[in-house]
């Protein structure tokens, strides 16, 4: 803890006040006799508060405070003050100051407790910041992902949808805010998958599935869907989240990719094949030359066995 005054009686009477009390900090408490001493103490150690004596110069401390809410910290600031009137005790305050006490009331078990108070209400705004914080980023995220999302409440109407769900559907957010995802329902999937889904989601269980949607324009696209239960504190399903991700042109690749497979598997089956009836035509071919000398020149057989060569030439051509 660092006190900001000019005045060491003062240093010593609020490290008394602490002591008496037995507060754990007043050990550690440091005195800045003047707001140049104070900036330089507070850029370069962490303190967990700090005290103000009103007559340290006001505006200067206001600037003080100011300039270091600016640069992102969050020092709890208690201001002693006796003769400042309320209008400068609000710019003050306003300016980052977390409270003030008045010098005539402080004694160890007040100031003690005043001290407790505005760490506990400073420890709580840093919880309060970092969930807002939290917040913003979960909402940036959503905002920007590349797969659409979608809540609905409990029965399935539409409260909100990303970006890329308006992108994906062709549906935008005020469109499809108060329907349901029955406005995206292609006529192609039996009813007993959306029955397993409703079943799964009810129970507190995520659904994965693969659906053919149709967006706004009528064309239908493949969805690779997760839906899940949103909980409240108590556990009860209040709304469903859904994150889909487009298929479309994955499926259309892999489409294209198998039916070349497939030609290719179809092309080497029918060069293997040809390959072995060129075998075969081979054989016959040299069977038939080797029987043409083994009977009589001009004769009916022989006239034959030349048409059997011929024929098997022609298609080895």
């Amino acid at each position: 803890m660092l006190l900001v005054g000019n005045r060491e009686e003062d240093f010593f009477l609020i490290r008394d006040m602490l002591e008496r009390n037995r507060c754990l900090i007043a050990a550690e408490l440091e005195h800045a006799r003047s707001l140049e001493e104070a900036r330089e103490l507070l850029l370069h150690r962490p303190y967990g508060l700090v005290l103000f004596e009103h007559d340290a110069g006001a505006a200067e401390a206001v600037r003080l405070v100011t300039d270091f809410l600016h640069e992102g910290r969050t020092v709890p600031f208690i201001l002693l003050t006796e003769d400042a009137d309320e209008k400068t005790v609000a710019e003050i305050i306003g300016s980052g100051m977390w409270n003030c006490l008045a010098k005539s009331r402080l004694d160890g078990a007040t100031l003690v407790r005043t001290i407790h108070h505005t760490v506990a209400l400073h420890s709580l705004q840093i919880e309060q910041q970092s969930a807002e914080e939290s917040l913003r980023k979960l909402s940036r995220a959503v905002e920007q992902s590349a797969d659409a999302v979608m809540i609905t409440d409990h029965h399935g109407a539409i409260e909100y949808v990303n970006p890329a769900f308006e992108a994906m559907t062709g549906y935008g957010r005020d469109e499809a805010r108060s329907q349901t995802p029955r406005i995206l329902k292609s006529g192609e999937q039996s009813p007993e998958i959306y029955e397993e889904m409703w079943r799964t989601i009810l129970a507190g269980n995520a659904f994965r599935a693969i659906l053919v949607n149709r967006k706004k324009n009528g064309e239908l696209y493949y969805v690779e869907e997760s839906i899940c239960p949103v909980r409240d504190g108590a556990g009860q399903i209040t709304h469903f989240i859904s994150n889909g991700r487009d298929l479309t042109e994955r499926l259309r690749l892999e489409a294209q990719l198998l039916q070349a497979q497939k030609m290719d598997a179809i092309g080497r089956l029918a060069g293997g094949v040809a390959h072995d009836f060129n075998n075969l035509l081979t054989i016959i071919t040299s069977y038939s030359e080797l029987a043409l000398d083994s009977v009589p020149q001009n004769s009916p057989l022989e006239a034959k066995i030349q048409e059997i060569r011929q024929a098997a030439r022609r298609q080895q051509n």
